[in-house]
């Protein structure tokens, strides 16, 4: 008698295919920073085309920079509309503990700021703020000019320069495969450091740029809070305004 004719094996299960890697799409990793730095990369650009209209003594041309000056601001307002989408690093607002010493900090900047004018070396590479006197204007254009040159130095100057130096650049020194991880109001020590050092490197005053860097990231650090450095930024740029507009110090803008 014949043997029953048996099943045929069970074959084991194939183990499903792994999942591809994320590949991230081609213009990902510049649609992330790219916001966070085209207001600066504006507001650079137009400033170096202003050192292009100058009196035969290099000084900035009456005639023309008020203008001038009137559309990088509006050039860089409109990018910053357009890269909106970085705003929301400013939330949530600051509690009155950091709004307090946002203050305290910004006026110290401002002191700071004139207090050490003259008594450091500027090195050459560096060159000079080239300072505009609207003296020079009739009353109705100097009151004019000196309504948009505040609004400019006390509000759109902090908003994009925080957006870029404490959100954008702190946080991709501590991640810079992916900054966007690192939450924002996050500090440490070589974020701090590496952006005090460019922060300065930026300006003339390098001295109490290089102070002012390193109070605004303490600040960070112990608020958590950009628009806490925000605050303290317009305190010190507007402080300093006033007292430029009042003293006639023109040289520190």
């Amino acid at each position: 008698m014949s043997s029953p004719e048996l099943p045929p094996p069970r074959q084991p299960h194939a183990a499903a295919p792994p999942n591809p890697p994320s590949v991230p799409a081609p213009n990902q990793d510049l649609l992330t920073w790219f916001p966070y730095a085209a207001p600066m990369l504006v507001f650079l650009v137009l400033t170096q085309l202003e050192s292009w209209f100058v009196t035969p003594e290099g000084q900035p041309d009456p005639d023309r920079y008020p203008w001038l000056y009137t559309g990088k601001l509006l050039a860089v307002g409109i990018t910053l509309f357009l890269c909106r989408s970085t705003w929301r690093d400013y939330r949530p607002l600051p509690s009155l503990g950091a709004l307090a010493a946002a203050i305290a900090v910004g006026l110290t900047v401002a002191t700071l700021w004139v207090g050490l004018d003259g008594l450091y070396p500027i090195p050459s590479w560096m060159g000079t703020r080239s300072s505009f006197d609207p003296e020079v204007l009739d009353p109705t254009s100097m009151v004019a000019f000196i309504t948009v040159r505040l609004i400019g130095l006390a509000l759109i100057v902090p908003f994009f320069e925080e957006l870029f130096w404490r959100s954008l650049v702190v946080r991709f020194v501590i991640d810079p495969d992916d900054f966007t991880r690192v939450p924002v109001g996050r500090m440490s020590l070589n974020a701090a450091l590496v952006s005090t050092a460019l922060f300065a490197a930026a300006h003339p005053e390098w001295l109490p740029a290089l102070i002012t860097g390193l109070l605004w990231a303490g600040l960070l650090d112990r608020t958590g809070s950009l628009s806490a450095c925000l605050v303290s930024h317009v305190v010190a740029n507007l402080a300093l305004g006033c007292y430029v507009v009042a003293t006639g110090s023109w040289h520190f803008w």
